[in-house]
């Protein structure tokens, strides 16, 4: 199997006393995490912030070029990041308060940011230089608990949750003797690329993430008997699966844990 960039032992994480072993394809630079889930949630807050919105600035400081032109780059990471994260829906809501204050929901995202950590610098440039938004790069902890060799339903596999047939159209290789999904860094390309054409194609990030959820052939049968509508109006008028109605919002929530509020 190629090896992608990201292949040097890690060390493990540990969450309230529990042993998290991050993916060998990844380094983590920090020491043992010990969290309860009111303190997990508030620390791993400030830890993503860090990693989603300053690592661009480091990279950007070694790549020489008109400061003027790197300010509009960052204004332009900014602006799509307060696109996602400024959503003003109940569905939203709800499911940030169920993030921030039911325990089985602080210790599920607790766990999964801290099994992230690892990934989130490379997942977030993947995304960036792919033209979307860098905190895209916290989908993984909807899709699979940042867990690169989780298996779903539908055959789904990898950190992303790809099925066989769409990673193969877009690029990776799946067969008996290799199965790129299982590496984060070609599976997170290929996501990259999914993501972009599904945003080209409807115009919305809600609409987007439901069709990489459902599945094109839904979105495009709703559309089909409501041109024009909105995500939430055929999520409402059950055009679309519940499921995928609770998979937007608890992105969206997710995202605007991690975005600070001062930017809506």
């Amino acid at each position: 199997m190629r090896r992608s960039k990201l292949t040097d032992p890690v060390t493990s994480w540990s969450i309230g006393g529990g042993s998290l072993a991050a993916h060998p394809g990844f380094t983590v630079v920090a020491g043992p995490l010990l969290l309860t889930p009111h303190v997990g949630v508030r620390f791993l807050t400030i830890m993503l912030t860090t990693v989603l919105s300053g690592c661009s600035s480091l990279r950007s400081s070694a790549v020489p070029g008109p400061a003027g032109a790197q300010a509009a780059r960052d204004a332009a990471r900014a602006k799509s990041d307060r696109g996602l994260a400024c959503l003003n829906r109940p569905e939203i809501d709800a499911w940030e308060r169920r993030l921030r204050f039911e325990q089985r929901f602080q210790v599920s995202v607790t766990d999964s940011v801290a099994r992230g950590a690892p990934y989130l610098e490379r997942v977030r440039e993947i995304m960036e230089d792919a033209g979307l938004p860098p905190t895209l790069a916290l989908l993984p902890v909807v899709e699979s608990g940042f867990r690169p060799g989780a298996r779903g339903t539908l055959g789904c596999r990898g950190l992303w949750q790809l099925r066989a047939g769409t990673a193969r159209r877009f690029g990776l290789v799946v067969n008996a003797h290799r199965d790129d999904r299982l590496d984060p860094e070609l599976a997170t390309g290929a996501a990259a690329r999914y993501l972009r054409l599904l945003h080209a194609r409807y115009g919305d990030w809600p609409l987007a993430l439901a069709a990489y959820n459902a599945g094109e052939g839904r979105v495009d049968r709703a559309l089909a008997l409501h041109p024009g509508a909105t995500f939430w109006a055929l999520a409402e008028d059950r055009q679309l699966p519940h499921a995928s109605l609770d998979y937007v919002s608890h992105f969206f929530a997710v995202v605007r844990i991690v975005v600070p509020p001062k930017t809506c």
